[in-house]
């Protein structure tokens, strides 16, 4: 019987369960009827980035439904060096190599030497990690689309001034 965590089995799922309404209502039932902009800007975010998620595993790039996919965020085109996701990504050099591991293995990137330090190794996007990044924009335009249909084109831009502002 293999498992979900089996060499060979796939570790991306695309799954659709409903939130638990009784939990939702644990979780935002805090006693307080106010909330922090902290609160609400954080709240919008993790909304946001779970639609994006979720978008880009329906369109057949599932690493992203994992903190995986999120390591794409720090790539262009161009490639990088792998020693310098660690510094931008502010993980450990282990968790970027376990994560570049398994975006290796499904044909995402590939490892090579640096033409200037062969000791340095390139990370370097595949036809598919393009791809997925070509969608990734994508994705990203659409639920920004949606935030300025919502707010109305005077709105969103006022929201990003503020947002700048605060940056």
């Amino acid at each position: 019987m293999r498992g979900r965590n089996a060499p060979g089995a796939n570790a991306f799922r695309l799954t659709h369960r409903a939130a638990s309404p009784t939990l939702v209502k644990m979780l935002d039932d805090n006693g307080s009827t106010t909330k922090t902009l902290f609160h609400t800007v954080a709240q919008l975010a993790d909304a946001w980035r779970g639609r994006y998620r979720q978008e880009m595993a329906r369109r057949g790039f599932p690493w992203h439904l994992t903190a995986v996919g999120d390591l794409l965020d720090h790539l262009s085109p161009a490639g990088a060096l792998q020693a310098s996701l660690a510094t931008s990504t502010g993980l450990t050099k282990q968790a970027v190599q376990q994560s570049l591991d398994q975006l290796e293995k499904h044909g995402v990137l590939r490892r090579e030497s640096d033409p200037i330090d062969k000791r340095a190794k390139r990370i370097v996007l595949t036809e598919l990690g393009l791809r997925n990044l070509s969608e990734r924009q994508a994705v990203l335009d659409e639920i920004e689309a949606s935030a300025k249909t919502a707010l109305g084109k005077k709105g969103a831009k006022k929201l990003r001034k503020s947002l700048r502002e605060l940056g």
